[in-house]
């Protein structure tokens, strides 16, 4: 019996596959080298790409990082959505989770926090982008608390805006050390016992 023939991409599929491989190489790029070390010429080498086909899908670095950034927070919150969805929305056990997750992913951890540090600079060009995501975060997850605090699963003697800014410097300083001594620093397991502090 005669096999069909393999049907071929479109354009659209090898364009999206084409750039899902440059982000997934300048994820890698950024992570080992910041986004101030990294070169073009080596995110498109590590993509099988020359450096003016990468330039065809993204015009400039500044383009590229953020596309970076906004696949990543794309990615970790779809997560967290599923997370909360299968833990029945309690925010303490799906946050848990995600921190868990993040311990088996070092090198986004790493892109995350060294950009993070890169953009505290006002001209670095991901600097509006990490205020607004804060700033987002930050109201999603004040939202989230008090939901949890009027479903007595947190503490509510602590306001939910505190709370949602204490968790992330938890998180992020949690992030930091564990990168720094990964072998004596366990992030996920302090993160649970910060966040069974929390507990009503």
């Amino acid at each position: 019996m005669k096999q069909s023939p393999t049907p071929r991409r479109t354009q659209a599929e090898r364009t999206r596959a084409s750039r899902e491989k440059i982000i997934r190489s300048a994820t890698e790029t950024f992570a080992q080298k910041g986004f101030r070390g990294a070169k073009m010429a080596d995110i498109a080498k590590a993509a099988n790409l020359t450096e003016p086909g990468l330039l065809h899908h993204f015009p400039s670095k500044t383009h590229l990082l953020m596309e970076v950034l906004k696949e990543r927070d794309r990615i970790d919150s779809e997560r967290m959505r599923a997370t909360l969805q299968q833990n029945g929305n309690h925010l303490l056990e799906a946050s848990i989770e995600l921190v868990e997750h993040n311990q088996t992913v070092p090198g986004l951890v790493q892109l995350f926090n060294l950009l993070l540090a890169e953009s505290i600079s006002a001209d670095h060009p991901a600097h509006e982008f990490f205020i607004e995501r804060y700033q987002r975060e930050r109201e999603h997850w004040v939202q989230a608390i008090t939901q949890a605090q009027q479903n007595g699963e947190v503490r509510a003697d602590i306001s939910a805006e505190t709370l949602a800014i204490l968790t992330f410097a938890m998180m992020d300083g949690l992030q930091v050390q564990w990168l720094m001594e990964p072998e004596k620093i366990d992030m996920s397991e302090l993160y649970r016992v910060m966040m069974e502090m929390l507990r009503a």
